[in-house]
């Protein structure tokens, strides 16, 4: 059979198509993290039909609510690998003016509280477990001085300022509020005074307080990060549907063509890769795991297809190992990501050697990883210390012919390596994994987060890391 029997007859039989054949086995595949979404498909150069077309990739489309559009192309030029993660790219708004944007003012609210409206909702809080009254979600500063925020209503885009003192766990003091029209004094922050705390203004009166009022020429502005409206939303039993064609150029005419979009492979979030339940758990289970005990890193998978570099020898159909445009790979940018990526622990030996070019580190040891994303052994993995891995052959058990892990080597590359050239952020500002709920305004430690009401005290087993709470989650 010269084709897997998922491509309908019509596409079949097609021999000289006029525009190329959309790439085979397109499908969805749950990346187990919040508002994101796994696509995967196979190499459209697989189909005989698509060997008269010097294949630049696969554009991506997307839909909602309905299989027949309209469709928005979700990729700014033709993706060379065969996986694709589409998921909510957040958005920081920095310095926005929001000195008329108040909704409630100290002086004139019967509560006497401060409240601004983002221009931009909904917006993006830190993960589960953190409280939202933190300076990490949205940092307002007020005539330059970084002001505390009481709390936040993400869906809304509303932002409380704190009104009263706020004890400092650095220094260990009371920090004096920051409000519009109020120049703090130190002798005013008795977190223990009966009456409210009101902050006086330069004028010996009280500014922000109740019953004050705020001065129009503050200027108040903040920086936070939202949600785009136009990506993937979270409503209830939301509806998502991709397509995926496949761009190329005719080696006759040199024309570059995409396959029509009523002809493009079709998936949509409803096919979980045809896996039923105990395979689901059985991927949930090993995802805890791994976020239990495993190990964050980068991955890099190379591309497949895609426009070809000028160092590709034509004679020797072989690229330049060297070259700094494809790394090595024959095709413009070498490789996609980087991609999220979950390993199990580390439990290889670090030896030193001697070679015919000098000393060199060897670390090879095995591990394995989810079924996403699909990994192969040109792909190269990017610890958070820096070193780079390059991945050795993959080996994928299934369960029916489901993925559902994948086991493969890893080999630590010398530093002459050309996949150290390929461009990425410094690690030093990746997110490292949490360890530790972070409460503020406590200096001497943080509670504990494992209270339960049903359980007496002289029973309840206590833990403050996240992941001792994970795992004593009934």
């Amino acid at each position: 059979m010269p084709f897997p029997p998922d491509r309908p007859v019509h596409v079949l039989e097609q021999h000289s198509p006029a525009a190329p054949l959309p790439p085979l086995n397109f499908m969805f595949a749950p990346a187990f993290e919040k508002w994101t979404a796994d696509l995967r498909w196979s190499s459209p150069t697989e189909l005989q039909a698509n060997t008269r077309f010097d294949i630049l990739g696969v554009n991506i489309y997307r839909s909602y609510d309905s299989e027949y559009g309209p469709f928005v192309r979700l990729n700014l030029l033709p993706i060379g690998t065969t996986f694709y993660r589409d998921k909510v790219l957040t958005k920081v708004a920095i310095q926005e003016d929001a000195s008329n944007s108040y909704v409630s003012v100290g002086g004139t609210d019967p509560n006497g509280d401060w409240v601004i409206q983002v221009k931009n909702p909904p917006i993006v809080v830190s993960q589960t477990g953190t409280p939202n009254c933190t300076n990490l979600n949205a940092v307002v500063t007020i005539n330059g001085v970084q002001a505390y925020v009481e709390s936040i209503n993400a869906a809304t885009g509303e932002i409380k300022l704190r009104k009263y003192p706020t004890f400092d766990a650095a220094s260990q003091k009371m920090r004096p509020a920051v409000l519009p029209s109020v120049t703090p004094v130190e002798e005013n922050c008795d977190p223990f005074a009966e009456r409210p705390y009101l902050p006086t203004n330069g004028n010996g009166g009280t500014g922000a307080g109740p019953g004050g009022s705020g001065n129009p020429s503050d200027v108040t502005l903040v920086t936070y990060k939202y949600l785009p409206q136009d990506e993937i939303p979270s409503g209830l039993d939301q509806r998502i549907f991709w397509r995926a064609t496949t761009v190329g150029r005719d080696l006759q005419t040199g024309e570059v063509l995409e396959t029509p979009l009523d002809r493009a492979a079709s998936c949509n979030n409803k096919q979980t890769e045809q896996l039923d339940w105990m395979a689901r758990e059985m991927v949930r289970r090993n995802r805890m795991l791994l976020i239990q005990g495993g190990e964050r890193a980068k991955v890099f998978i190379q591309r497949q297809v895609g426009p070809r570099c000028g160092c590709y020898n034509t004679t020797n159909r072989q690229p330049d190992a060297n070259c700094p445009i494809c790394y090595g790979t024959s095709v413009v940018g070498g490789y996609d990501g980087p991609f999220d990526l979950l390993l199990s622990p580390d439990d290889g030996e670090r030896a030193v050697g001697q070679n015919n070019r000098g000393r060199t580190v060897a670390h090879p040891y095995d591990t394995w990883t989810g079924p996403s994303p699909l990994l192969s052994q040109r792909d190269f993995v990017v610890k958070l210390n820096g070193d780079r891995y390059g991945v050795g052959p993959v080996r994928m058990p299934t369960l029916r012919g489901m993925h559902l892990q994948q086991f493969f080597a890893l080999s630590r590359l010398d530093l002459n390596d050309i996949r150290y050239t390929v461009p990425v952020m410094d690690t030093a500002f990746l997110v490292a994994p949490q360890t530790r709920y972070i409460v503020p305004g406590r200096g001497d430690a943080t509670p504990m987060i494992t209270e339960s009401e049903s359980i007496p005290d002289e029973r309840e087993i206590r833990g403050s890391t996240v992941v001792w709470s994970n795992s004593q989650r009934r």
